[in-house]
């Protein structure tokens, strides 16, 4: 898989979070060799910003942190041997086949089902020039850990809670708010590509009001334990990405979610002898206009990460109508924050 040239910024940036989001790019292109770029800026205070992009059919979040660790130490990544072109002409075919009966598979157990929640009321159109609104903020992580135990949970439980309430908040979901969890199905002898399950958890509006964090995270463990127990109703986001469009649309509608929340844990603190301030990863639907947004779940998705002092959280808001620009969701996201007792730095 080959990548663009490294992209230099010519001037320091001032907005950087406007930056990165300008680095996406909607014509990256797996089947053709190109499918990731890596771009450099620095900022006008001073300091300098590094911007990873790479298409999510060869990468979920945790390949691309890996990535980024092994290119830091120089480590190459542990690639499982091949042999002779006959024997790797053989695996291939082995592979496909395997990969088709995985997704025949599927296709027949996945549970059927409307795709998107019923929401609480139906949502009023979007604004002409409509974009998927994004925002960064950051928080001690001490504090966020602190606020999370004081109420019977964990920073992540803490970290789904908060996206659930910020969807209901925005008028996507009544009574229940579905939750993605991202699962990572990778094996550590092979790191590379996406191998990305979802859990689903059904977080009660009661529970939410009342910020339970035990009950969240009770919630959260019994969907891996759903997921655990019937693998074969989630296959990874790659292969349903790899499969044709004509086949995808006659496939049962994927289960319904709200809110996507992906906890990415710790990233690197420091990269090439520099210590590094913040981190933020998003997935990005570059040139996505609302009616498509709209049937991606409208609510919200959020990615987190720790570098050590600091707490990293982006969100993005799918609901064309409900979130209508930065300025609202990032309204959202801080105020919700806050009601947890939290202190944010907005990007």
């Amino acid at each position: 898989m080959s990548s663009r040239p490294l992209h230099v910024e010519p001037e320091p940036v001032d907005d950087v979070l406007g930056w990165l989001d300008g680095r996406v790019s909607a014509d990256f292109d797996p089947a053709t060799g190109c499918g990731w770029q890596v771009s450099f800026a620095r900022t006008t205070d001073g300091g300098a910003v590094l911007s990873l992009v790479a298409a999510h059919a060869i990468a979920d979040g945790a390949a691309l942190l890996d990535a980024v660790v092994r290119a830091d130490g120089g480590t190459p990544a542990p690639v499982p041997a091949r042999g002779g072109a006959l024997s790797t002409a053989v695996d291939d075919v082995a592979d496909g086949l395997q990969q088709l009966k995985a997704a025949v598979s599927w296709a027949i157990n996945r549970p059927r089902g409307k795709r998107t929640p019923s929401p609480a009321k139906a949502a009023p159109e979007a604004p002409e020039g409509w974009r998927i609104p994004h925002v960064v903020v950051e928080c001690d992580s001490a504090e966020i850990a602190k606020s999370a135990a004081e109420r019977g949970g964990s920073v992540n439980s803490l970290f789904v809670a908060a996206l659930a309430r910020i969807a209901a908040t925005a008028g996507c979901a009544d009574g229940l708010v579905p939750a993605a969890l991202p699962v990572s199905g990778r094996e550590t002898v092979d790191v590379r590509a996406n191998s990305t399950r979802i859990a689903i958890a059904g977080l009660d509006r009661s529970v939410l009001d009342e910020q339970d964090l035990a009950e969240v995270k009770a919630e959260c463990k019994r969907a891996y334990q759903r997921l655990a127990a019937n693998s074969s109703a989630s296959q990874p986001l790659a292969l349903v990405q790899m499969l044709p469009d004509a086949v995808v649309r006659r496939l049962p509608p994927p289960p319904a979610a709200t809110v996507l929340a992906s906890s990415l844990g710790r990233v690197p603190g420091e990269l090439c002898g520099a210590p590094v301030r913040s981190v933020s990863a998003t997935a990005h639907y570059p040139g996505a206009e609302p009616a498509e947004v709209a049937t991606i779940g409208d609510g919200v998705t959020g990615w987190l990460s720790d570098s050590g002092s600091r707490t990293t959280i982006s969100v993005c808001g799918l609901a064309p109508g409900r979130i209508n620009g930065v300025d609202e969701l990032r309204e959202l996201v801080t105020s919700e924050l806050a009601s947890w007792g939290l202190a944010v730095r907005p990007w």
